[in-house]
């Protein structure tokens, strides 16, 4: 199989057999990423997971957890569990509202808001390292075309 990369770091990737394979090169340059964002978080006892759902609630406001779970990208059956670890947290709540077919609205608590107001620009130092190799023109399209891809 020809190479699609002739680059001097292409050396740096141990020969594997993947190398051009999408998957293989997501995830390592997704487990980069995580890595950098949860030695950055490690003081709140946070998982990138749970600070991606209070970044979301910050944001966007509050909202259902089925809402929350499609922002975020997080399979259904996952989102009740992370719910559950922030209330347990003190992060958040969860208000039950009776209109239409009844719904838990979830929203930050103050200590919520004062964790996710230090790790929000946490996040951003943590997406820049990751994106450092790239120029600024490199960094907007590889973003363009990640958020096409989904």
């Amino acid at each position: 199989m020809g190479r699609f990369l002739k680059d001097k770091k292409d050396t740096d990737i141990e020969e594997s057999g993947l190398e051009n394979q999408v998957g293989h090169l997501l995830r390592r340059v997704f487990h980069q990423a995580r890595n950098r964002m949860k030695k950055k978080i490690a003081f709140t006892g946070l998982s990138p997971m749970q600070t991606a759902a209070l970044t979301c609630l910050r944001l966007k406001g509050p909202t259902s957890q089925n809402k929350l779970g499609r922002r975020i990208g997080m399979e259904p059956g996952n989102v009740h569990g992370l719910v559950d670890r922030l209330l347990k947290k003190g992060m958040i709540t969860s208000n039950y509202v009776e209109e239409g077919p009844g719904l838990h609205i979830l929203d930050l608590t103050e200590e919520g808001r004062d964790v996710v107001d230090k790790v929000i620009p946490l996040g951003a130092e943590a997406s820049k390292e990751t994106l450092a190799p790239l120029n600024t023109k490199e960094q907007e399209k590889f973003l363009e075309y990640l958020r096409r891809l989904l």
